[in-house]
């Protein structure tokens, strides 16, 4: 059995062994979460996680990495977009960029042509495969904008948009004013 050093419960030495006895673990409805509660972050977490794989079941062995989908959808409806432009577009950082298109060329469905005025520069073009991909994707993806959708409710849905909007732009404020 390994041993372990539990610091922040009194009495326990290095080497204890602990056994559970007559004792309950919490009723799961009625766990204390502290401010846990009043953490946007997870809710928002849960929300993604919970969009994600509505996103990944309706596209089944079709789904692409929302990611990549959103990289995808904006090379096919902007050919000759740079990698900057993906970047600020998608709200990607670069090396996550650059790892979605290496894999959308190696697999086909993209091409990337140096630029004539600045050799630094790479445009993004999609094949005819990538266009079929995305279009696949496009058109089964609908069912889950529709369910995220009626989820949110219309009457709440332009709230809910400039509500996460707020908190973006915010948020975004508030580090760059702190300098990270």
């Amino acid at each position: 059995m390994d041993k372990k050093t539990y610091d922040a419960a009194p009495g326990i030495k290095d080497g204890d062994v602990l056994s559970y006895g007559s004792v309950q673990a919490p009723d799961t409805d009625t766990l204390d979460h502290g401010i846990l509660h009043e953490f946007i972050g997870m809710y928002l977490r849960r929300a993604h996680e919970t969009a994600y794989e509505d996103f990944r079941a309706r596209l089944g062995d079709d789904a692409l990495h929302p990611g990549y989908f959103t990289i995808l959808t904006l090379i096919v409806r902007n050919p000759h977009i740079s990698q900057t432009q993906i970047g600020t577009a998608s709200a990607r950082d670069k090396s996550s960029v650059t790892k979605a298109l290496r894999w959308m060329e190696d697999e086909g469905m993209i091409v990337r042509l140096r630029s004539a005025s600045d050799r630094r520069i790479h445009l993004s073009v999609a094949t005819e495969k990538g266009i079929r991909q995305q279009a696949m994707m496009e058109a089964k993806a609908i069912g889950h904008l529709q369910s995220l959708n009626d989820a949110i409710g219309s009457e709440r849905y332009a709230t809910f948009i400039a509500t996460l909007k707020d908190l973006i732009r915010n948020l975004e404020s508030a580090a760059s004013a702190r300098g990270d």
